[in-house]
């Protein structure tokens, strides 16, 4: 009984190390080894292949479908005369999937029961090699557009993927509508001329604290301006949520955790890529390689600041992306060895997140706006108050709680320490178990199949 105790002790420790990471040395030439996919989370749906029959997606509920090469889905919604509307659709690909830049992706659109074109959007990949999820919005605005996307009635939404794709695999699609209320008055105006294209505010410094990002949209992690550490498997993506009020903007870097002065880095600079998206899941920048010689790679992505008229603005989609208060997200991608071939096991990533600018007053809605899946919540704000050089005050005792005393960070560093190093010799400790047993069952009675 007891050695059945500890086999089954050391296959627990073998799967809770499989569990945690490849292992160093893990080729991922065939796919991302270890690598997380996109959780699609929501009710299960089925486009049809022509807009007659085509099943309705209902606002604030999100939808999961799939497409395959060259595939087109077809869903409807129905719409007011008053409200802004948003259908997003995120493609997610299965991380090291065969994908080609430019050439992958998906496209998704948005007409009027007249057939017009209300809006379209068609995310793609940017990098060969690199399989990460993609996602954007068609859209509706009430006081834009042709005439005809400003009547009631339903509309329907078209989800296309790209043809001549070289993944022949069928990619999850998640799907959601976001209706923004109508707006009775206030601050409806654009962001001031020019404060978007002002040089990037500065990333904070300071040391990083602990935060895992989500594997989507749905469980992303809200955080405020700080830096932060978090821990990303080769060809994976981790979402983070950040609170941004109206008029305030979102600079934001992710970097590999190494010395800058490391030559081994250099390789790296395509190692990471970052992507910005609004509350109802529209892309709102790309991230852009920021760092000097000899430092460590960073990509780094800063946004025009929030205002309700940025929807109306001829400056590009970046500015009207910025157009409503809320949940912003940020993707961060560690790409495949394909692309940065000295990476083959988990990487340490630090997130240096700043929202710039005093909150002013946006647009009165005539409905609750977080209600619909905008706005901040008084959860947000408390987040959101967080000094941005809050992660260099060691009187911290955790990322966004109240302060401490420094022996009290002190401490609770070297329990961590001492929890970490007690689990790896707790597992270690199972392998060898395991591994000893199975070498004497071996020579009692043979190499079981697959030894």
């Amino acid at each position: 009984m007891k050695d059945r105790r500890k086999v089954r002790a050391g296959l627990a420790a073998v799967a809770a190390l499989c569990a945690v990471a490849a292992a160093p040395g893990t080729s991922l030439a065939d796919g991302a080894a270890g690598a997380r996919a996109y959780d699609t989370r929501g009710t299960r749906i089925s486009g049809a292949d022509t807009d007659s029959g085509a099943p309705s997606l209902a606002a604030g509920r999100t939808y999961v479908d799939s497409l395959g090469p060259g595939e087109r889905r077809y869903y409807g919604v129905t719409l007011d005369t008053k409200s802004a509307a948003y259908v997003s659709a995120v493609a997610a690909p299965r991380p090291g999937a065969d994908v080609t830049s430019y050439r992958d992706g998906v496209k998704v659109t948005l007409e009027s029961p007249d057939g017009g074109i209300c809006g379209t959007a068609a995310p793609k990949i940017e990098t060969t090699g690199v399989a990460y999820p993609l996602a954007d919005y068609a859209s509706r605005q009430i006081d834009s557009g042709p005439a005809s996307c400003h009547q009631a009635g339903r509309y329907v939404v078209t989800v296309e993927r790209q043809d001549g794709s070289p993944d022949p695999e069928r990619w999850p699609v998640e799907l959601r509508a976001m209706v923004e209320p109508p707006v009775k008055g206030g601050a409806t105006g654009a962001a001031p001329e020019g404060s978007w294209s002002t040089p990037s505010p500065k990333p904070p410094d300071g040391t990083p604290w602990p935060k895992r990002g989500g594997r989507g949209f749905t469980d992303a992690p809200t955080l405020g301006s700080g830096v932060w550490k978090d821990e990303i498997t080769p060809g994976e993506t981790r979402f983070y949520r950040v609170p941004v009020d109206w008029g305030q903007r979102l600079t934001a870097a992710a970097e590999l955790s190494a010395d800058g002065k490391d030559q081994s880095t250099r390789p790296l600079g395509r190692a990471l890529a970052m992507h910005a998206y609004n509350p109802a899941r529209g892309l709102a920048k790309r991230g852009i390689p920021a760092a000097q010689d000899g430092e460590s790679p960073r990509t780094q992505v800063s946004t025009a600041p929030v205002a309700y008229g940025n929807r109306y603005a001829n400056t590009g989609s970046t500015v009207r992306a910025m157009s409503f208060s809320g949940g912003y997200f940020l993707a961060v991608t560690l790409n495949p060895p394909q692309v940065a071939p000295h990476l083959n096991g988990p990487v340490p990533v630090v997130l240096r997140v700043r929202v710039m600018g005093d909150a002013r007053g946006g647009p009165s809605y005539d409905k609750d706006p977080v209600e619909a899946g905008f706005g901040l919540t008084a959860a947000d704000r408390k987040v959101a108050k967080r000094h941005p050089d809050a992660a260099d005050d060691d009187r911290m005792a955790s990322p966004g709680s109240g302060a401490g005393d420094s022996k009290t960070t002190a401490l609770r560093v070297v329990g961590y320490a001492g929890i970490g190093a007690g689990t790896a010799l707790v597992l270690g400790l199972g392998v060898w178990t395991l591994t000893a047993r199975r070498r004497a069952a071996a020579q009692r009675y043979g190499a079981p199949p697959g030894w």
